[in-house]
């Protein structure tokens, strides 16, 4: 007997493993980590000690620093928006970013980062709480978007960068990007 749905289910599965952005568990390397020393307050309450932020960079940042492009993720993204030396891999916005693409990285400086609280390198539920020794799980403070903007705001404070060229997302990108 035939089960159209649970085909089309399958089939689908496994196209979207097989789309443009990279498998999770092998972006491992191909990103620098900035970490903030400081404690780290969030909006909602709780408090974290120190964070770090994984981030990929493309194209050079002129002398004058105002051509910075900070490229936004999604709520599962990782910082891979783009192969490079160091990730050889295609990158979720692989046709966009690059040498005479629409994010043109010849005339750009273009930051991506993995959000505060995501997976891939940022601190996250995943990551080890400095208090106790343990991962913390469910004990990760609530995060606001707002609390992903000022996490990237200490990044960009880091390389010397007081004002971007633009602020590019989608999804959940759009609204840090706003």
């Amino acid at each position: 007997m035939d089960f159209p749905c649970i085909d089309k289910l399958e089939t689908r599965q496994r196209d979207l493993l097989a789309g443009p952005e990279p498998t999770y568990e092998k972006v491992v390397t191909g990103y620098k980590t900035y970490s903030h020393p400081t404690p780290f307050v969030c909006d909602h309450g709780g408090q974290l000690q120190g964070i770090q932020l994984a981030y990929e960079t493309w194209g050079q940042l002129n002398a004058a620093k105002s051509n910075a492009i900070l490229i936004h993720t999604g709520l599962s993204g990782s910082s891979h928006a783009r192969s490079h030396e160091e990730n050889a891999s295609p990158g979720w916005w692989e046709k966009f970013i690059g040498p005479g693409l629409a994010i043109d990285t010849d005339r750009f400086f273009v930051i991506c980062t993995n959000v505060l609280g995501g997976c891939y390198g940022s601190t996250g539920p995943g990551s080890t709480d400095q208090a106790t020794g343990q991962r913390y799980a469910t004990t990760f403070p609530l995060l606001t978007v707002n609390d992903m903007v000022r996490a990237q705001f200490h990044l960009l404070d880091h390389l010397g960068i007081a004002r971007l060229h633009a602020s590019v997302g989608a999804s959940m990108g759009g609204m840090q990007s706003l």
